[in-house]
């Protein structure tokens, strides 16, 4: 097992790891709040908001990039230490009505 890890490396990345697990947690309430905005708005309008849809997509992309960090899969931290994930997914009207 290598040092990288030792002292006080150790315990900043323990930390970090703390940290980023709560705001995973609390990105589970963003994700339910899109949920519930994206259903108000399939039955209002008959269709996601791609708006919405876009942010949900950037959303996941995040919560996907603090499991890998608090999983030690990455040493990469999340956001705010690197940009917030952008996806490569253009989603269109046509896209969100399909």
């Amino acid at each position: 097992m290598s040092n990288q890890y030792e002292g006080k490396d150790g315990w900043m990345r323990v930390l970090f790891v703390a940290l980023f697990w709560v705001v995973f947690y609390m990105s589970q309430f963003v994700v339910a709040l899109v949920v519930v905005a994206q259903c108000a708005f399939t039955l209002i309008a008959g269709a996601p908001n791609t708006q919405l849809m876009s942010f949900g997509e950037n959303l996941s992309r995040y919560v996907q990039e603090i499991l890998r960090y608090v999983t030690f899969n990455t040493d990469q931290r999340p956001f705010p230490f690197t940009d917030f994930p952008k996806s490569d997914i253009v989603i269109t009207a046509d896209h969100a009505e399909s």
